[in-house]
């Protein structure tokens, strides 16, 4: 116990009493109040105390002005035991000793009939573009006792929780309280942490369930669990219990996924909306995104320009980022630095650039790499293969081209469909129901990453291959038209899986790909790139094409596969050059090749 002025301080149960009977301040200000007696007489810094007491928030100094006046009026005739160091920080000063003698009673901070008086520190920064879910949310909590914001990692889910609980304070007379737990690393401290959030003192001995629902008994209370996804079960048990003994109480949590407990309303948080590549400069900053992005960089470089073509590559920008809060200020941060330019042309190595986040947020979130590394931790095995293989897919997928590519990795289809499952509930795996059938996507951000996974475990060329192969496979069997019945032509199949089939043909004709692979991929779905309007492209694949199969490797390439990269090359060439040189050679050339395929056709007749 320490004893100063004529309050006794027991720092091991978090407890002060004066004259007997406990004092409530709250959990912040008594973590200030220990760093003050731990430097023993000595100096603290305005710097180390925001540091130690608001780890994972940005803050503003007035938070912590605010907790040294509660300090002050605890200490009552004696508050001017702390002094404060104009420009740098406060001392505790006069002379404090433990006293062994005094023990703490079972007492705590809310078992008395005054108020809690709990608050949550406001932000610093107005909320950008959340005016609508935050709305939502502080709807759902007005229906349900336990109302859970999903999403990704980065997508803001704190920012909101701390915003809506904010607004609907009112509501709940007796307090609102934060407790985050994203430094909390055991289970079994998950509840230590609500105590002391709470300002709970425990009593000599384990704290139980049972004597928090006690401490908050009667009380109208929205408790905020913050990060829970590395402690899902603890903190699912605690909101269970706690809603269930206390009608007037209700919890506000954020996770990647679901805590699944009674009567839980989840509340999916989503990226910010960005502008269309075709959005007019006057309608750019009409985008959430961009206005996050803007704020951020004018906060670091109020000459941050705002003409078209700043604009323009921001939105730009902006997109490539998939709407993803963290990665648009961490990128916002950059601009200052490299300018928009360098930026949005270095934009592909996300994790080397995309750093420095705020000093004082989370570790995870001081890097878009870190920030990716923990959500890849909390998953089991299946689930990281998994993950790691659907990097391949540069857009949306079906579970069907899941099930061919991941059959090469032995994993059994239960597990495969418990692992995708997994991933959609932890907010890795976007999931869109559309009027082609169920649809699954990564954003950009998480591709990349899983991209640098797979590649860290040496199985880029298996996966790519694997991708590759399914969708020649998939052209192949699509119906040329729709004569057969069949819905789904051939066009509909590339226009459908158009990034997927670029995908594959940049690697098989890379490096490390198989331009066998590519040469009859091409020659099976670049045509309907044409018949997409896509005629720049089709010219440019289909000559790529044609240009592998004159490799001796390749001599084997049918006259039928060569006919149709030609048909496409010259149609295609025709259409964006008209009638020159060029265009009538390669139109000989189709017209040599089909004579050459009628004659096989012909032979193989006669056999």
């Amino acid at each position: 116990m320490i004893r100063i002025g004529t309050l006794h301080v027991f720092l091991d149960r978090r407890e002060i009493l004066s004259n007997g009977k406990p004092v409530r301040i709250g959990s912040r200000a008594f973590e200030i109040l220990e760093l003050l007696i731990r430097a023993d007489g000595a100096l603290v810094s305005k710097n180390e105390i925001m540091e130690r007491v608001w780890p994972h928030t940005v803050v503003e100094e007035n938070n912590l002005q605010v907790h040294i006046a509660a300090l002050r009026k605890a200490l009552a005739d004696d508050r001017d035991l702390i002094v404060t160091v104009p420009g740098r920080g406060y001392r505790l000063v006069g002379g404090f000793d433990e006293d062994p003698q005094v023990t703490p009673s079972v007492s705590s901070a809310v078992q008395d009939d005054g108020a809690l008086s709990l608050r949550i520190a406001t932000a610093p920064n107005a909320l950008i573009g959340r005016q609508h879910t935050v709305a939502d949310v502080i709807a759902a909590l007005d229906g349900a006792r336990v109302v859970t914001l999903v999403g990704s990692g980065g997508i803001g889910k704190t920012r909101v929780a701390i915003e809506a609980a904010t607004q609907a304070a009112e509501r709940f007379p007796d307090g609102v309280v934060l407790v985050s737990l994203a430094a909390v690393s055991d289970p079994r401290f998950v509840l230590d942490s609500l105590a002391a959030a709470l300002g709970i003192a425990q009593a000599a001995g384990s704290l139980t369930i049972e004597a928090v629902v006690t401490c908050v008994a009667g009380r109208r209370l929205l408790i905020v669990l913050d990060n829970c996804e590395h402690l899902i079960d603890a903190c699912a048990q605690v909101a269970d219990v706690l809603t269930a003994a206390n009608a007037g109480l209700s919890v506000l949590a954020t996770s990647r996924e679901a805590l699944r407990v009674n009567g839980e309303r989840l509340r999916p948080i989503p990226p910010l909306d960005v502008p269309s590549e075709d959005e007019k400069c006057s309608g750019i900053m009409n985008a959430s995104s961009v206005q996050l992005f803007v704020a951020r960089a004018r906060a670091s470089d109020p000459r941050f320009p705002l003409d078209q073509h700043s604009l323009s590559l921001t939105a730009s920008i902006c997109r490539h980022l998939d709407g993803l809060p963290l990665a648009i200020e961490l990128a916002a941060a950059r601009a200052a630095v490299l300018g928009l330019k360098v930026l949005a042309a270095n934009l592909d190595d996300h994790f080397r650039l995309l750093t420095g986040g705020f000093r004082t947020a989370l570790p995870r979130h001081q890097t878009l790499r870190a920030m990716y590394d923990w959500s890849y931790r909390l998953l089991d095995d299946a689930e990281r293969q998994l993950l790691r293989w659907l990097g391949v897919f540069r857009d949306s997928f079906s579970l069907d081209a899941v099930r061919d590519i991941i059959d090469a990795r032995d994993l059994p289809d239960l597990d495969l469909l418990d692992a995708i499952a997994g991933l959609v509930s932890k907010s890795l795996v976007i999931f869109e129901n559309t009027s082609g059938g169920p649809r699954y996507r990564l954003l950009a951000t998480t591709r990349a990453y899983a991209l640098q996974q797979l590649e860290n475990n040496g199985e880029c060329r298996a996966a790519a291959r694997a991708h590759a192969h399914y969708f020649l496979t998939l052209f192949k069997q699509a119906p040329a038209d729709g004569t057969d019945g069949r819905p789904l032509t051939r066009l509909d199949a590339v226009h459908c899986e158009l990034g997927n089939l670029r995908a594959a043909l940049d690697w098989a004709f890379s490096s490390c790909g198989d331009r066998r692979i590519g040469v009859a991929l091409a020659a099976v779905a670049v045509p309907c790139l044409f018949d997409l309007s896509l005629v720049d492209e089709c010219r440019e694949r289909a000559r790529a094409a044609l240009d592998a199969t004159q490799d001796p490797e390749l001599a084997s390439v049918s006259a039928d596969t060569r006919m149709r990269l030609l048909a496409a090359y010259a149609a295609a060439l025709a259409h964006a050059t008209g009638p020159v040189h060029n265009m009538r050679d390669a139109w000989s050339e189709v017209h040599a090749v089909g004579l050459e395929v009628s004659d096989d056709s012909r032979g193989g007749s006669h056999e």
